[in-house]
């Protein structure tokens, strides 16, 4: 990204009731901040013509398995006990680590291609340690903001409706939190 971005002429509908939507506006971006939104901005800057679009803030996606990216469509028509047995009793017990980069990868770089520039990212495929180093190296790689939900391995439908068979291994959620997310303002924190 350049230091400095112009958006020039699109639809701004800004979020912010100090700033209002502009039928007609641009938005300044320095680095990865919005520095100024007006109607006519002139800037030394890289200006890319947003006219005849709909300018918005990120989108935020609050509870995505960010993992499950590569087998999209394999149930479409599941339920929730399906799912279970189909995607967590299936599919997450045979995914390997370098699975579980692979589809953060392409999972996170899928939202921001929709507009989704944050993320929940509740990762219940950690098998191994391994899974979770390789599944924030994905998020890393992608790009995006997210929050890294440290969930539990593959469960069955029974563990699940059983809240006291799921075992969270305590050792390994600090590793991951020491190991990748010792800022609490970067573009990946954990939760």
């Amino acid at each position: 990204m350049a230091d400095r971005l112009l958006l020039r002429g699109g639809a701004v509908v800004s979020m912010d009731p100090d700033v209002g939507n502009l039928p007609k506006g641009d938005v300044l971006i320095e680095g990865d901040k919005i520095v100024q939104i007006a109607p006519n901005i002139q800037a030394d800057a890289q200006v890319i013509d947003v006219s005849g679009d709909i300018v918005i803030p990120g989108l935020i996606d609050t509870h995505r398995h960010t993992w499950e990216c590569a087998i999209r469509g394999c149930a479409p028509n599941a339920t929730l006990d399906d799912y279970f047995v189909e995607v967590l009793d299936t599919f997450a017990p045979l995914y390997r680590p370098d699975d579980v980069y692979a589809s953060n990868l392409a999972g996170a770089l899928e939202c921001i291609n929709a507009g989704i520039t944050t993320l929940l990212d509740w990762s219940h495929i950690n098998n191994t340690p391994e899974h979770p180093d390789a599944g924030v190296r994905g998020l890393q790689e992608s790009g995006i903001r997210a929050v890294y939900a440290y969930g539990s391995a593959n469960l069955s439908l029974n563990d699940y409706w059983n809240q006291s068979k799921i075992v969270i291994p305590k050792d390994d959620v600090r590793r991951v939190r020491d190991r990748y997310f010792s800022s609490k303002d970067g573009l990946l924190t954990m939760q």
